[in-house]
């Protein structure tokens, strides 16, 4: 069965306030797909979001 590769392209953003957006989503993304150890599941404690990152939650 062959598998299909669907790709794209993504348009880059022109505001900075947009671009910086899009870099502070990507590095979310990637720390998502990292996985913590024991240690560091211990320290890290439930915390408010930083108000610079206000505008990407509403």
């Amino acid at each position: 069965m062959k598998t299909k590769t669907i790709t794209g392209s993504i348009s880059l953003p022109k505001n900075k306030k947009q671009w910086k957006l899009y870099q502070q989503l990507g590095k979310f993304t990637s720390d998502l797909n990292r996985l913590s150890d024991a240690q560091e599941v211990k320290t890290n404690q439930p915390k408010s979001a930083p108000l610079d990152l206000l505008p990407m939650v509403f």
